[in-house]
């Protein structure tokens, strides 16, 4: 298995990761990617949209038959793939921001969105999407993301090859993925902690399961769900219960 060694590229999508899905239902090979320049229906986590401004953004998912139904991992391994890959090509370190976002330099600069289709309790594939803004300046941005998004290149402040800077990514994510298939989970757990916007001890404001609470960070468990004290007591919530607000 080779990720990146046959790759589909096309000019203008409503989002790779559904081209991604008609691959995987038609035969494609596991390791198979999907990169376009423009997503006319870019998505996010929880529903959200993700802005693909043409040409300026490296968007692309790649294909995954994994032989573990338990995936809750996956994203971040794919989290870690793309901070190495980042930090290897560019000397650039960016932070992962629980569950999905990639931060450099304060600013969201990329995001991990990984879909699956099942049938039962049987995994049919997976699917690693993978967005990342790369030559985006301020302007580029809606009004209000321009104080909350940011590039490669405005952190760099070089000029960055895509197709280089996603072929290291695909390599790193060959690494992180064999990591989840040998169920080396505490590897991936350690290392994301290490690579996080969250530190064991910080004090976040969440909404979480629809009320406005704070707590103590304590750390991921093995299912990759955040752990807070709340109260003095720990509670566990998937990234779908719960939004983080602020540090305080």
């Amino acid at each position: 298995m080779k990720i990146g060694k046959k790759i589909h590229r096309i000019p203008i999508c409503s989002s790779t990761n559904d081209l991604a899905k008609e691959l995987a239902e038609s035969g494609a090979e596991q390791g198979e990617v999907v990169v376009c320049d423009e997503q006319t229906k870019g998505k996010g986590t929880k529903g959200k949209t993700w802005y693909s401004i043409p040409g300026k953004g490296l968007y692309f998912s790649v294909l995954l038959f994994p032989s573990r139904p338990d995936l809750s991992l996956l994203p971040l391994a794919a989290s870690l793939a793309v901070r190495e890959g980042v930090f290897n090509e560019l000397n650039e370190l960016i932070s992962l921001k629980w569950p999905n976002d990639l931060i450099g330099s304060g600013l969201k600069i990329g995001g991990i969105l990984c879909e699956s289709s099942f049938s039962g309790r049987e995994l049919n594939y997976s699917i690693i999407g993978i967005g990342l803004n790369v030559k985006h300046k301020k302007d580029d941005f809606p009004a209000e993301l321009q104080y909350s998004a940011g590039s490669l290149e405005m952190t760099c402040l070089k000029k960055i090859d895509k197709e280089r800077l996603m072929f290291v990514i695909c390599r790193y994510l060959e690494k992180w993925y064999r990591a989840f298939l040998k169920n080396e989970d505490q590897k991936i757990l350690k290392a994301y902690l290490e690579s996080s916007c969250y530190h064991i001890g910080d004090k976040l404001k969440v909404e979480a399961k629809g009320n406005i609470v704070s707590g103590l960070f304590k750390g991921l468990d093995k299912q990759g769900r955040m752990i807070l004290e709340i109260s003095g007591r720990n509670q566990r919530f998937l990234s779908r219960e719960m939004n983080i607000i602020e540090v305080l």
